[in-house]
């Protein structure tokens, strides 16, 4: 048991130093995860994690502390976010728990930023509404239930017109680009399954590059492939191919 637990957490510990290098680290010894939320005009939020000595075949990762951009207290805050992960027992469930730090902390904003991005959001007069098309990037904790990839390479609106890339495995990566109402729609649907983690990591459709649609090598429609090489490979404009890297933590 203790072979298996260090074995897979080993793995899961490689992937998530991959994903966060500069954000993440952890102490063999005290077996504490610390991870940093940075933000370009706020102080870092941090948040420390202990491990047991079983995980992740047995026990949870307890909070030592979660501090947000302002310095505020948060542990109470995370552990109630992740209670509503709703994890199963047995399973890798750091890169889940980080995502919903990063989700609470991003909400938590002081009055004057509320107050200031509010402003800045009310459209001027004689403003254009936002473009027809839309493209998100998903990053999910895993994609391996086949009910689950099956909707995502089927849009359920008819006549929906999207094109896309569906990464299954651990972590699941969905890239969705088309007409703004059938992307909102295949999005909202899948956001109802049951997920460790759904995060929307790149959302366009607000300006300039990010309105367009994506164009696929596959052409047109949703296609699996097998790997995040595969995915990046997958999209035409380098550019664009840039902004799915960035997005994932890649570059």
């Amino acid at each position: 048991m203790a072979t298996e637990a260090a074995e897979r957490f080993g793995a899961e510990l490689d992937l998530l130093l991959a994903m966060y290098p500069e954000s993440l680290s952890f102490s063999p010894n005290a077996r504490e995860l610390k991870y940093s939320h940075c933000d370009d005009e706020r102080s870092p939020a941090v948040l420390t994690l202990r491990l047991p000595d079983t995980y992740p075949l047995a026990g949870f990762p307890e909070i030592i502390s979660a501090t947000g951009h302002y310095k505020e207290d948060l542990r109470s805050a995370t552990k109630a976010a992740f209670c509503s992960i709703g994890a199963p027992a047995g399973e890798e469930v750091l890169d889940a728990l980080l995502l919903a730090f990063v989700d609470l902390v991003s909400s938590r904003e002081s009055p004057h930023h509320n107050s200031t991005a509010q402003a800045a959001s009310r459209p001027e007069p004689g403003e254009v509404n936002a473009p027809a098309n839309r493209t998100v990037i998903i990053w999910l904790h895993h994609l391996l239930n086949t009910n689950k990839r099956k909707l995502a390479l089927n849009p359920s609106m008819a006549g929906s017109e999207i094109s896309g890339i569906t990464k299954p495995g651990y972590p699941g990566v969905l890239i969705f680009s088309g007409e703004r109402g059938a992307v909102d729609s295949h999005v909202s649907e899948l956001r109802n399954q049951r997920w460790q983690a759904f995060q929307i990591r790149y959302d366009a459709g607000n300006a300039d590059v990010s309105s367009k649609i994506w164009r696929f090598k596959h052409g047109t429609g949703i296609c699996e492939v097998g790997s995040m090489s595969d995915v990046a490979q997958s999209i035409v404009d380098p550019q664009l191919k840039e902004i799915f890297l960035g997005s994932i933590g890649v570059k």
